[in-house]
């Protein structure tokens, strides 16, 4: 049975079989070369003899010339051979690239892409968020200054309060030196009786306790807000009732002495027995 060669090995038999008749030739041409080198370089012994036809004379002999030998130059060297490439061995064979070995080689590529792609959005996001941080970190320093600023400003605000304060309580405490007493007493005790005759006085204990009773009036004699009971009777009905009396009370009469009208329109604490 005739064994059929692929292409293949058909290129590489002729190869070998080239490469073999070459190296046979190289090897003749250089056993032929060694040869004639040894032939050349051969130095051949020369032999003379001097032949007379009589016997010398006393005559100087003649002078022979000898025969100059040249030497013989030994021809260049052959250039030296350039090595071969080794040739493959016939059970080796050349492997192609099958589809999955090129699908492979796409995938890793595919891969490798997308690793660099992902270490690229990777790097862009740190620029964004160190930009980000950076805006955030003057957007603090600008709300703290902001808040200093405030701070300060609340400061200045409390000192000069303060201060219109001092003055305030300056002027009314000159205006109060400055209020008779004798028109204070008499509109307060008009308070009183006014206030006295408006509740039921029977709610009471008759133990007739004192009362305090803060009141807060306006330039109309009307009384703003809800009198506050500072010292109570103990009794919750009578305690009420004075409220209640206060309030049908109003409006009071205010004098017309800017200083005693002015005293009467702070805060008023009244002292006085339901019972009289």
């Amino acid at each position: 049975m005739k064994t059929v060669l692929s292409p293949h090995d058909q290129v590489i038999r002729k190869r070998a079989a080239i490469l073999s008749v070459l190296m046979h030739v190289l090897l003749f041409c250089s056993m032929v070369f060694m040869v004639d080198w040894k032939a050349v370089h051969v130095t051949p012994s020369v032999m003379e003899a001097t032949l007379w036809d009589s016997l010398p004379s006393k005559q100087p002999a003649k002078s022979v010339v000898k025969p100059i030998v040249k030497p013989v130059e030994p021809p260049p060297p052959a250039p030296e051979p350039e090595p071969t490439p080794p040739t493959p061995k016939p059970s080796e064979k050349v492997v192609a690239p099958t589809p999955q070995v090129k699908q492979a080689e796409q995938a890793a590529d595919i891969a490798l892409k997308m690793q660099e792609d992902e270490k690229k959005r990777l790097q862009e996001e740190d620029k964004k968020k160190a930009l980000e941080q950076k805006k955030q970190e003057e957007k603090l320093k600008k709300i703290q200054e902001a808040l200093r600023k405030q701070e300060e400003e609340d400061k200045l605000k409390k000192i000069q309060d303060a201060l219109r304060q001092q003055d305030m309580d300056a002027q009314q405490s000159a205006a109060a030196a400055a209020v008779d007493p004798s028109v204070l007493a008499y509109y307060m005790g008009l308070m009183k009786r006014k206030i006295t005759s408006s509740m039921n006085a029977g709610l009471c204990p008759v133990s007739n306790p004192e009362l305090l009773v803060d009141i807060q009036m306006t330039n109309s004699g009307d009384i703003s807000g809800m009198p506050k009971m500072v010292k109570g009777s103990g009794d919750a009905v009578c305690d009420d009732a004075v409220v209640r009396a206060v309030l049908a009370a109003k409006p009071f009469d205010l004098p017309d002495d800017p200083a005693v009208r002015r005293k009467m329109l702070d805060q008023i604490r009244l002292k006085f027995k339901p019972r009289g």
